[in-house]
Protein backbone atom coordinates (compact mmCIF):
# COMPACT_ATOMS: atom_id res chain seq x y z
CA UNK A 1 0.00 0.00 0.00
CA UNK A 2 2.86 2.04 0.92
CA UNK A 3 4.47 1.86 -2.44
CA UNK A 4 1.06 2.39 -3.92
CA UNK A 5 1.02 5.66 -2.60
CA UNK A 6 4.59 6.79 -3.13
CA UNK A 7 4.27 5.78 -7.17
CA UNK A 8 0.76 8.23 -6.74
CA UNK A 9 2.60 10.74 -5.04
CA UNK A 10 5.36 10.80 -7.92
CA UNK A 11 2.88 11.02 -10.41
CA UNK A 12 1.35 14.26 -9.28
CA UNK A 13 4.81 15.90 -8.75
CA UNK A 14 5.83 14.85 -12.05
CA UNK A 15 2.34 16.34 -13.59
CA UNK A 16 2.95 19.31 -11.31
CA UNK A 17 6.17 20.35 -12.60
CA UNK A 18 5.20 19.32 -16.39
CA UNK A 19 2.40 22.07 -15.80
CA UNK A 20 4.08 24.62 -14.67
CA UNK A 21 7.16 24.13 -17.20
CA UNK A 22 4.19 24.44 -20.19
CA UNK A 23 3.20 27.48 -18.10
CA UNK A 24 5.94 29.69 -18.00
CA UNK A 25 6.28 32.41 -20.69
CA UNK A 26 8.58 31.65 -23.51
CA UNK A 27 11.41 34.19 -23.97
CA UNK A 28 11.61 35.73 -27.40
CA UNK A 29 12.64 38.42 -29.30
CA UNK A 30 9.71 39.08 -31.45
CA UNK A 31 6.58 40.91 -30.04
CA UNK A 32 3.44 39.69 -29.78
CA UNK A 33 1.68 41.44 -32.45
CA UNK A 34 -1.58 39.84 -33.30
CA UNK A 35 -3.83 37.08 -30.42
CA UNK A 36 -5.86 35.58 -33.19
CA UNK A 37 -5.02 31.85 -32.45
CA UNK A 38 -6.56 30.65 -36.21
CA UNK A 39 -7.47 33.31 -38.89
CA UNK A 40 -10.55 32.88 -40.87
CA UNK A 41 -10.43 31.65 -44.35
CA UNK A 42 -11.06 34.70 -45.99
CA UNK A 43 -13.91 34.64 -48.83
CA UNK A 44 -16.18 37.35 -50.65
CA UNK A 45 -19.58 38.40 -51.66
CA UNK A 46 -21.31 41.25 -53.70
CA UNK A 47 -22.62 43.96 -52.48
CA UNK A 48 -25.98 45.60 -53.87
CA UNK A 49 -23.76 48.52 -55.79
CA UNK A 50 -21.31 45.51 -57.59
CA UNK A 51 -18.78 46.16 -55.27
CA UNK A 52 -16.79 43.06 -54.19
CA UNK A 53 -16.53 42.92 -50.43
CA UNK A 54 -13.92 40.17 -48.55
CA UNK A 55 -13.80 39.25 -45.15
CA UNK A 56 -11.33 41.02 -44.05
CA UNK A 57 -13.22 44.18 -44.46
CA UNK A 58 -15.26 43.03 -41.23
CA UNK A 59 -12.45 43.21 -39.00
CA UNK A 60 -13.56 44.78 -35.70
CA UNK A 61 -17.14 43.28 -36.45
CA UNK A 62 -18.46 39.96 -35.36
CA UNK A 63 -19.57 37.19 -38.13
CA UNK A 64 -21.87 34.79 -37.76
CA UNK A 65 -21.21 32.36 -41.59
CA UNK A 66 -23.62 29.84 -41.69
CA UNK A 67 -22.88 27.01 -44.64
CA UNK A 68 -25.50 25.17 -45.98
CA UNK A 69 -26.88 23.24 -48.98
CA UNK A 70 -29.53 25.86 -49.51
CA UNK A 71 -32.12 28.25 -47.23
CA UNK A 72 -34.69 25.88 -47.51
CA UNK A 73 -32.68 23.36 -45.77
CA UNK A 74 -33.87 22.16 -42.72
CA UNK A 75 -30.64 22.66 -39.99
CA UNK A 76 -30.29 26.36 -41.87
CA UNK A 77 -33.88 26.80 -41.06
CA UNK A 78 -33.24 25.68 -37.26
CA UNK A 79 -30.41 27.65 -36.76
CA UNK A 80 -32.51 30.58 -38.47
CA UNK A 81 -34.88 29.54 -35.43
CA UNK A 82 -32.25 29.88 -32.78
CA UNK A 83 -30.92 32.64 -34.21
CA UNK A 84 -34.50 34.55 -33.88
CA UNK A 85 -34.41 34.42 -30.13
CA UNK A 86 -31.14 36.45 -29.68
CA UNK A 87 -30.86 38.46 -33.20
CA UNK A 88 -31.42 41.82 -31.45
CA UNK A 89 -28.76 41.18 -28.49
CA UNK A 90 -26.54 40.03 -31.25
CA UNK A 91 -27.15 42.90 -33.59
CA UNK A 92 -26.19 45.30 -30.14
CA UNK A 93 -22.80 43.83 -30.43
CA UNK A 94 -22.52 44.82 -34.47
CA UNK A 95 -22.80 40.96 -35.71
CA UNK A 96 -22.75 40.45 -39.25
CA UNK A 97 -24.67 37.24 -41.26
CA UNK A 98 -23.58 35.64 -43.75
CA UNK A 99 -24.77 32.46 -45.20
CA UNK A 100 -23.53 30.48 -48.05
CA UNK A 101 -24.95 27.83 -49.65
CA UNK A 102 -23.46 24.99 -52.04
CA UNK A 103 -26.16 23.59 -54.21
CA UNK A 104 -28.73 26.49 -54.35
CA UNK A 105 -29.33 29.98 -53.65
CA UNK A 106 -32.38 31.44 -53.28
CA UNK A 107 -34.25 33.78 -50.57
CA UNK A 108 -33.75 33.09 -47.06
CA UNK A 109 -36.81 33.07 -45.50
CA UNK A 110 -36.05 35.20 -42.39
CA UNK A 111 -36.00 38.93 -40.78
CA UNK A 112 -32.79 38.90 -39.96
CA UNK A 113 -30.61 40.27 -42.56
CA UNK A 114 -27.81 38.14 -44.37
CA UNK A 115 -25.23 38.92 -47.23
CA UNK A 116 -24.64 35.80 -49.39
CA UNK A 117 -20.86 34.73 -49.96
CA UNK A 118 -20.46 34.21 -53.87
CA UNK A 119 -19.16 30.93 -54.25
CA UNK A 120 -20.82 29.06 -51.62
CA UNK A 121 -18.45 26.11 -52.76
CA UNK A 122 -15.42 27.74 -52.19
CA UNK A 123 -16.60 29.05 -48.54
CA UNK A 124 -16.77 25.34 -47.41
CA UNK A 125 -14.17 24.03 -49.01
CA UNK A 126 -11.73 27.14 -47.37
CA UNK A 127 -13.88 26.09 -43.79
CA UNK A 128 -13.49 22.49 -44.69
CA UNK A 129 -16.83 21.54 -45.06
CA UNK A 130 -17.87 18.21 -46.79
CA UNK A 131 -20.94 18.53 -47.04
CA UNK A 132 -24.45 19.36 -45.32
CA UNK A 133 -24.54 22.35 -42.82
CA UNK A 134 -21.86 24.15 -40.59
CA UNK A 135 -22.04 26.94 -38.86
CA UNK A 136 -18.84 29.46 -37.64
CA UNK A 137 -18.49 32.28 -35.37
CA UNK A 138 -15.91 34.44 -36.13
CA UNK A 139 -14.18 37.20 -33.44
CA UNK A 140 -13.84 40.67 -34.10
CA UNK A 141 -9.86 40.13 -34.25
CA UNK A 142 -10.25 37.21 -37.42
CA UNK A 143 -10.25 34.78 -35.20
CA UNK A 144 -12.48 31.97 -36.37
CA UNK A 145 -14.05 31.33 -32.39
CA UNK A 146 -16.13 28.49 -33.67
CA UNK A 147 -16.64 25.86 -36.35
CA UNK A 148 -19.26 23.26 -35.85
CA UNK A 149 -21.34 21.17 -38.27
CA UNK A 150 -24.45 21.09 -35.73
CA UNK A 151 -27.10 23.74 -34.96
CA UNK A 152 -25.89 25.71 -31.82
CA UNK A 153 -28.19 27.47 -29.43
CA UNK A 154 -28.66 31.11 -30.03
CA UNK A 155 -27.56 31.68 -26.56
CA UNK A 156 -24.20 29.77 -27.27
CA UNK A 157 -23.61 31.93 -30.18
CA UNK A 158 -24.23 35.04 -28.30
CA UNK A 159 -21.68 33.77 -25.51
CA UNK A 160 -19.60 32.82 -28.32
CA UNK A 161 -19.30 36.79 -29.64
CA UNK A 162 -19.73 38.67 -25.93
CA UNK A 163 -16.84 36.62 -24.71
CA UNK A 164 -14.22 36.74 -27.69
CA UNK A 165 -10.73 37.78 -27.15
CA UNK A 166 -11.16 41.60 -28.08
CA UNK A 167 -14.38 41.84 -26.18
CA UNK A 168 -12.66 40.55 -23.58
CA UNK A 169 -9.60 43.08 -23.64
CA UNK A 170 -12.11 45.91 -23.66
CA UNK A 171 -13.49 45.45 -21.11
CA UNK A 172 -10.31 44.84 -19.10
CA UNK A 173 -9.30 48.68 -20.01
CA UNK A 174 -12.54 49.98 -18.53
Amino acid sequence: MHILSFLLALLIINISTTALAIAEPVESSHAITSCVVFTAPDFSWQQPNGKTEHLVSLRGKPVLLLIAPSPHSAAFHHQLRELKGVYERLAAQGLICIAAFTKEDGRIPSNIPFVTASCGMDVARAYDVQQGFAVAVIGRDGNLDCLSTRVLPGQRIYDLVDASYTTQEALRRQ
